[in-house]
C-alpha cells in the first residue's frame, strides 16, 4: 500500500465512483485521501525497506475472547481496504438464499458434507452474520464497527483457526446509495468471498411458508394469514418450528396471489444480477428441491449428488462426485417427501382456481 501508483490510484479511483449522499462529503473524503497518501508516501521513503516490511505487514495480534469489541475499535481509524494487508486470510463463503426458501437445512448439509470431504468449517461463525441489532447473529458487530468490520473480524478469526467461514448473504444488494451496504460489498470483494445462490423452484412453498411463520406483510402486498385446522387466526407464526402441537395452515389472500408469486420468483434473477454486477467469484444458482431431493428417495440420489457438486464449485470446493455420493447415500430416507398442499393451504380450491386460470396450476401437490 505504500506503492502510490498501484494502490492509492485504484483507492482514488474507488472513491471517486462512491455513492455519496452529498457532494460536499464526496469533496471532504477526496481531501482526507489526499493527505493520507501523501503522508503514506513520505513514511516509505523515510524508512529503510525492512523496517517498512516488518512495521506493515507483521502479523497482527489476534484479539481473544475477552476483549472482542473493546479491541476492535481501532480498526476503524484505518479505511478498509489497509485493515487487512499482510494477514493470510482464507476467503469465506458465502450461501445466498432468502428465508422460506430452506436455508436452515441447505446450512446444516453443506456443513456436513464440507466437514466429511476434509475441509474444516469454522463453528463460531453464525449462520446470519450480515443482521445487525442481534449479537447472536454477529458477535463482533458493535458500536463504532462497521458490518464490514465484524466480517473481517470474524474471517480473521476463521481463518486464524485455519478453517473456513461459511455464513449466509441474503441480505447482499445490488451497488446501491446506502453507504453501510457499500462498505459491506468492499469488505466481501477484499476478502475474496466466493459465492453460491439457492432458491426455491416451487414459489408457492415460499409464499406458504411466510404466511405461515407471519413474515407476510414485509415482503410487498399482504399475501395471507395462518390458521388452525379450524380455520382460526394462528399466532405461533415462526415459534410453529420448534412447536409439538399441530401445524398451523396458511390463507392464501387469492387477490395479489400471481403478484406475490411474482416477487418470489424475481428473487432468483434479482441475486444473481447482483453477485455478477459485484464481481463475486462463483454465483452459481442452485435449487433446494434438488439438494434435499436425496433425503426422502434413493432415486434421487444422482439429482441431488448433481446439485450439491455445482454448489461446492461455485464455492470453490473441489470435491470428488463419487465421494460426494457416498456421503448423501447416508441420509437417504431421514426426511420425508415435500407435504401435499391439501395439508398446507386452508383455501386450497380458491388457490388451485386462481394458479390455474394461469396455468401455473403444476405448482400445487395434490
Amino acid at each position: 500500500w505504500l506503492k502510490p501508483e498501484a494502490f492509492w490510484t485504484q483507492l482514488w479511483r474507488k472513491t471517486i465512483e462512491t455513492p455519496c449522499q452529498s457532494r460536499a462529503l464526496q469533496i471532504r473524503m477526496l481531501a482526507a485521501l489526499c493527505v493520507l497518501a501523501f503522508t503514506s508516501t513520505c513514511v516509505a521513503s523515510a524508512l529503510p525497506q525492512e523496517s517498512v516490511s516488518r512495521a506493515c505487514f507483521a502479523p497482527q495480534p489476534s484479539l481473544d475472547a475477552s476483549d472482542e469489541r473493546g479491541g476492535a475499535l481501532s480498526l476503524v481509524q484505518m479505511p478498509p481496504t489497509l485493515r487487512s494487508v499482510g494477514k493470510q486470510l482464507i476467503p469465506p463463503r458465502m450461501i445466498v438464499q432468502r428465508g422460506c426458501t430452506g436455508s436452515t437445512a441447505v446450512m446444516a448439509i453443506a456443513k456436513d458434507l464440507v466437514s466429511k470431504l476434509g475441509v474444516e468449517i469454522w463453528p463460531n461463525a453464525p449462520k446470519e452474520m450480515l443482521r445487525t441489532g442481534r449479537p447472536d447473529k454477529n458477535p463482533w458487530y458493535a458500536p463504532g464497527l462497521t458490518l464490514g468490520d465484524a466480517v473481517r473480524l470474524g474471517v480473521e478469526k476463521a481463518s486464524g483457526a485455519g478453517q473456513i467461514m461459511l455464513f449466509n448473504g441474503y441480505k447482499i444488494k445490488s451497488w446501491s446509495k446506502d453507504a453501510a451496504q457499500v462498505e459491506l460489498q468492499y469488505a466481501l470483494k477484499e476478502l475474496n468471498t466466493r459465492t453460491v445462490i439457492v432458491h426455491r423452484n416451487n414459489s408457492l412453498d415460499t409464499l406458504i411458508c411466510e404466511v405461515r411463520d407471519c413474515f407476510a406483510s414485509q415482503h410487498g402486498p399482504r399475501r395471507g394469514y395462518a390458521v388452525n385446522q379450524n380455520g382460526k387466526r394462528d399466532n405461533t407464526c415462526f415459534e410453529r418450528r420448534h412447536s409439538s402441537t399441530g401445524k398451523p395452515m396458511a390463507f392464501i389472500n387469492t387477490e395479489n396471489l400471481l403478484e406475490n408469486l411474482a416477487i418470489a420468483e424475481s428473487y432468483q434473477e434479482e441475486m444473481q444480477s447482483a453477485i455478477t454486477e459485484l464481481g463475486f467469484e462463483g454465483g452459481e444458482v442452485v435449487f433446494f428441491e434438488d439438494l434435499t431431493a436425496h433425503e426422502y428417495s434413493a432415486e434421487n440420489l444422482d439429482r441431488s449428488t448433481d446439485a450439491w457438486s455445482k454448489f461446492l464449485g461455485s464455492l470453490g470446493i473441489r470435491a470428488d462426485r463419487e465421494a460426494v455420493k457416498n456421503i448423501l447415500k447416508e441420509a437417504v430416507g431421514t426426511y420425508h417427501p415435500p407435504e401435499r398442499h391439501t395439508e398446507a393451504i386452508y383455501n386450497l380450491d380458491s388457490v388451485l382456481d386462481k394458479l390455474t386460470s394461469a396455468e401455473k396450476g403444476s405448482l400445487v401437490r395434490m
